[in-house]
């Protein structure tokens, strides 16, 4: 008896929420832009071995937020005619 009680009805269940890329669609290009430039005005004020650091950090940073503008799904990489 006590199992029928605890059993959730799936009638019930909340709705399921958009996922987060959807919900945010810019952010995925957005943020890493913005984390590049702050890791650049950051490589401008430390010493050398951490403004290494500092600069390639940007510009994997950079490089992803350009390669998200790339199309996604079989837009660019399919090879059907």
């Amino acid at each position: 008896m006590l199992m029928l009680i605890d059993t959730p009805d799936p009638r019930y269940q909340p709705e399921p929420r958009e996922p987060w890329h959807r919900r945010h669609p810019r952010a995925r290009i957005c943020l890493p832009w913005v984390g590049c430039i702050s890791c650049m005005v950051a490589a401008y004020m430390v010493p050398p071995l951490v403004t290494f650091i500092l600069t390639v950090a940007a510009l994997m940073l950079f490089f992803d937020g350009a390669l998200a503008l790339l199309p996604s799904g079989d837009g660019l990489w399919n090879n059907r005619q």
